[in-house]
């Protein structure tokens, strides 16, 4: 990757030339996938120092990056990516993306009640979350499995409030923060951001993916938030020397 920073600069521009937040992370998820591990992980470097110094696009990039590498057709590449950086001593960066195992606790694993005197099946619960009613919407924003989260996620009738809320609660289950992590739809509203780095109970790479995202003020909350993670909030106090913020929509 001799010309990396230009090859960085046209992806860039090529993706952000994509309206649509999911068309665009299909186009840089189908350039990581032609991409050799050696070279996706030079990428990932400087892709995330211009996101931290606010280089123009590369936040944008970085976004559409996590998406990308947050569909099960990238695991493979995202694993080894992760750990050629762990080798690289790239540890912060590695951490970003390899995915914690943490056992989520009981609270967050209750499927709530939809009145109908029995626990739904998982199926009844998928087409609920297909339904465009308030009252259904709010219930089923309170179940645990991932899957019916990321059909809701997709409901018409679904409002940023709604999602705001949902990855505000704590506890939480951080499968289910993921999955708003990976929604196109929403991780590209910047308060979703925000609520899901300042929530403790939101995957530690999430966070860091994040973290670059954030502006100056919002990174000082995290900084000074001390049910964060201490690694989490010393990553937010080290980007508050950044130069101008720029939020992303």
């Amino acid at each position: 990757m001799g010309s990396a920073p230009t090859d960085v600069d046209s992806l860039a521009k090529t993706a952000g030339s994509i309206a649509a937040h999911a068309m665009r992370s299909a186009y840089v998820r189908h350039t990581l996938l032609s991409m050799e591990v050696e070279q996706v992980a030079d990428l990932l470097t400087l892709v995330m120092a211009g996101a931290e110094a606010r280089r123009a696009g590369h936040g944008e990039l970085l976004q559409s990056i996590s998406l990308a590498l947050a569909s099960d057709s990238c695991d493979e590449v995202r694993l080894a990516v992760a750990s050629l950086l762990a080798a690289r001593q790239q540890v912060e960066l590695a951490r970003a993306f390899i995915r914690e195992e943490v056992e989520e606790e009981a609270e967050t694993q209750r499927v709530p009640d939809f009145g109908k005197g029995r626990i739904l099946t998982l199926g009844e619960r998928k087409a609920l979350a297909r339904r465009n009613d308030r009252d259904t919407i709010a219930r089923v924003l309170r179940d645990p499995h991932p899957d019916v989260i990321r059909i809701v996620l997709g409901n018409p009738g679904l409002t940023e409030t709604h999602v705001i809320r949902l990855v505000s609660r704590r506890p939480a289950s951080r499968e289910v923060q993921r999955e708003v992590f990976n929604s196109a739809r929403w991780v590209v509203r910047y308060p979703v951001k925000v609520a899901l780095l300042l929530n403790p109970y939101t995957p530690l790479d999430v966070g860091l993916q994040l973290a670059p995202l954030l502006t100056q003020p919002d990174l000082k909350r995290a900084g000074a938030a001390q049910d964060l993670r201490e690694d989490l909030r010393e990553v937010c106090k080290r980007l508050i020397g950044s130069t101008a913020d720029t939020v992303l929509h």
